[in-house]
């Protein structure tokens, strides 16, 4: 299956959200200390001064892109569950096609947010964030394994998060990095946790 995620596509980004997605592309390719107002200008062609005008300071630059990554992953949740529900087989291809876009397309968003969770082991306050967004995502994946009959969906939607974290981590470092060779890979892990939850 090769089901293609609704974004934003057709759609102009506002200029606070612009900033935000150079922001996280500033994280991914220079880490946590190369993010700044004055990076984030350049890398976004913006005069001076304009990401510090939406963030005044590194610490709501930093929130704001911990929110951003929770925006980008709520609407990739909400577009998965689909008009028409959802069933095992499905599910186990769109989350498999979500650790894929981790590894490849959406990887910039991985390593930003890989540099937030690490940064938030030493700030409460982001990890006060990353935690409660984290929380609202698997909330959402919840809802949608007690919809196909998880005894225990919010138990399942924390086991689901941990392999397809372990999945994409293990794939960034070691490989495989090729469309075919990760399906192949990541699907029957994804699976199997899957139908072992729903089973149950």
């Amino acid at each position: 299956m090769n089901r293609t995620l609704p974004m934003e596509r057709n759609r102009v980004p506002d200029r606070r959200t612009e900033i935000l997605d150079t922001a996280l592309a500033v994280l991914a390719g220079q880490g946590m200390r190369g993010l700044t107002h004055r990076a984030v200008d350049r890398a976004a062609g913006l005069p001076a001064g304009s990401t510090s005008y939406y963030f005044r300071t590194r610490d709501a630059l930093v929130t704001g892109c911990v929110r951003r990554l929770l925006e980008l992953d709520r609407v990739e949740v909400e577009a998965a569950a689909g008009p028409a529900g959802l069933g095992l087989e499905t599910l186990a291809d769109l989350a498999t096609e979500a650790c894929m876009l981790m590894v490849t397309t959406n990887a910039h968003r991985t390593l930003a947010r890989y540099e937030l969770a690490l940064h938030s082991i030493r700030t409460p306050a982001v990890r006060t964030e990353m935690v409660e967004a984290g929380d609202r995502l698997r909330g959402q994946i919840a809802g949608l394994l007690r919809v196909l009959g998880a005894t225990e969906p919010a138990a399942a939607a924390e086991e689901l998060a941990a392999v397809m974290d372990g999945l994409v981590f293990t794939a960034l470092v070691r490989g495989p990095r090729e469309p075919a060779q990760l399906r192949r890979w990541m699907h029957p892990n994804v699976h199997r946790v899957l139908a072992a939850r729903l089973r149950g």
